[in-house]
This record gives C-alpha cells, structure tokens and sequence, in this order.
C-alpha cells in the first residue's frame, strides 16, 4: 500500500511513506485484513483486501462499525 517491507528473523522492518492504495491479501488473518482497512483510510487510492471476510472471525460487524464511523466500502464487491 506503500511502503517496502523487510522480514527480519524477529520481526519486520517497516520503511514507509505515504500510503498510496492497492491490493491486500489478508491471508486469512482477521488482524491484517482490519488493520489494512484502518490503513486504507489514510492511502490516496482505492484498497482491495482479499479475504476480508476473515474480520468476521473477531469482530462480525467490522465492516459495519468501521462504514459507521465514515470508512468507505465498496458494496458491490464485498460479497454481503
């Protein structure tokens, strides 16, 4: 979303500048699909999170909360 990413043995090193927008594979993970959605607020650009649907493992009415609350959603394109 903008920013290079270097895996480490304990951790990441994270070099970032202003997010830009893109395509998240969220893996899965409920964590990394919320916490691209909290970063899709701040890119220029649309953002794309493959497998957002994982939100619902810890948090069902994310995507609810988080459109309340002024986050863009495209509708069309979430499945629901």
């Amino acid at each position: 979303l903008g920013g290079d990413v270097e895996e480490l043995p304990d951790g990441l090193r994270i070099t970032g500048h202003a997010p830009e927008g893109g395509e998240v594979d969220g893996f899965g993970d409920h964590r990394v699909v919320m916490s691209a959605a909290v970063l899709a607020t701040a890119c220029e650009n649309p953002v794309t999170i493959v497998g957002a649907e994982a939100a619902d493992k810890s948090y069902p009415g994310f995507f609810a909360d988080f459109a309340a609350l002024g986050g863009k959603i495209d509708v069309e394109h979430t499945g629901k």
